[in-house]
């Protein structure tokens, strides 16, 4: 059984799950082709005595393998993309705490996976920490001198920003006009935002931007968590910022659930994080 003989083959790099992946894909959708053709024909189905002389083999560890090099090839796409930005001399404190944050979150993920794919994700993972931990940090530079020196369209560190369907939220401060967020999911299950890059004109147009998560803030300091929201749409910035840190981690926690759970393929996850504790709801 060839789908059988896939299920149980390891995986040790990015290439190889995702060879791995599209066999076991195209096995599947053959075997479940011939079982249509052969539910087509009742004369393949059916005996004499009425009994069935086929019966259907069972794909359960094939469906759990399947889902199991989706998972983690959703995993892989992420360790690249941090990766990629790792490749220079020098970054910011706050964004080498981020993407540590994000490669942590990453781990969270090992259970989605069989124990098969654990090593390869594992490895991945922790040779993208290292990495991130070798590059130089730097004192982040102050929010107004950051917007100055780079035009709205380059900020933030743009990850995987393609959404199938985009949701539409309106906020009203009350000190400013109306102002529009719309909301969305990538294929790695991330919360994306597009809306302008200022809320008050000249909005300098709308950017989209992956949204961290509410466990990226945790331990930062006011002024880091105000580097953060520098590079997303400045309407963050007005429904997330406090007078604290502490504040401000539980504002953004309430506004990250608020956007995720208008998206519908998000709502698990917000399930999942609320269980976590990583969505405090706490009023400082």
């Amino acid at each position: 059984d060839i789908a059988g003989t896939l299920a149980t083959e390891e995986a040790d790099d990015a290439s190889q799950v995702a060879k791995l992946r599209s066999a076991l894909e195209s096995v599947d959708h053959k075997r479940r082709k011939i079982l249509q053709q052969m539910r087509n024909d009742a004369a393949l189905l059916t005996l004499e005595n009425g009994s069935s002389p086929i019966q259907n083999p069972s794909t359960a560890a094939e469906d759990a393998r399947l889902a199991s090099l989706i998972s983690l090839d959703g995993i892989l796409k992420q360790v690249k993309d941090i990766t990629r930005q790792s490749s220079v001399s020098s970054m910011g404190r706050s964004k080498k705490k981020a993407m540590l944050a994000s490669l942590d979150e990453l781990g969270e993920r090992m259970p989605s996976l069989l124990d098969i794919d654990h090593p390869c994700a594992q490895r991945q993972i922790a040779n993208a920490r290292r990495l991130v931990e070798s590059v130089r940090e730097e004192d982040d530079p102050a929010p107004e001198i950051h917007h100055a020196q780079r035009p709205s369209a380059e900020l933030g560190s743009g990850t995987d920003t393609d959404v199938a369907q985009w949701n539409v939220l309106q906020f009203n401060t009350g000190s400013t006009t109306p102002f529009i967020i719309k909301c969305g999911a990538n294929s790695n299950s991330e919360l994306v935002i597009k809306a302008d890059a200022k809320v008050q004109e000249p909005k300098g147009g709308e950017i989209v931007r992956v949204v961290p998560r509410p466990s990226v803030l945790e331990n930062m300091s006011l002024d880091e968590m105000k580097q953060i929201f520098s590079e997303l749409p400045e309407a963050l910035s007005l429904l997330a910022l406090a007078r604290t840190a502490d504040g401000t981690r539980a504002r953004y926690s309430r506004l990250y659930r608020t956007l995720a759970m208008k998206v519908p393929s998000l709502r698990d996850l917000v399930g999942e994080l609320e269980k976590g504790g990583v969505l405090k709801d706490v009023r400082s």
